[in-house]
């Protein structure tokens, strides 16, 4: 059996902001009788995402918007 889930995070400020810098912790693990088959990381607005291993072995997704914005959406699609 195979699940396909979509984790969407929205973030509207009430007024523009200069800088967002978010560490995302959503990656579901690939351990005992689970495998994640795929994982995507989306932002709007676009930018570049750095992934590395936190000191518990979870995937942790870094990524800072440095432009001026008023609305931050986020979407993680896994499958398991």
């Amino acid at each position: 059996m195979y699940y396909t889930i979509r984790h969407i995070t929205r973030f509207r400020y009430s007024a523009p902001i200069n800088e967002s810098m978010m560490e995302v912790r959503i990656q579901p693990r690939s351990e005992g009788n689970q495998r994640c088959l795929d994982f995507r990381l989306y932002t709007s607005p676009r930018t570049h995402i750095t992934t590395y291993r936190g000191e518990f072995g979870n995937r942790v997704h870094y990524f800072d918007i440095p432009n001026s914005h008023s609305q931050l959406t986020i979407t993680a699609e896994s499958q398991v």
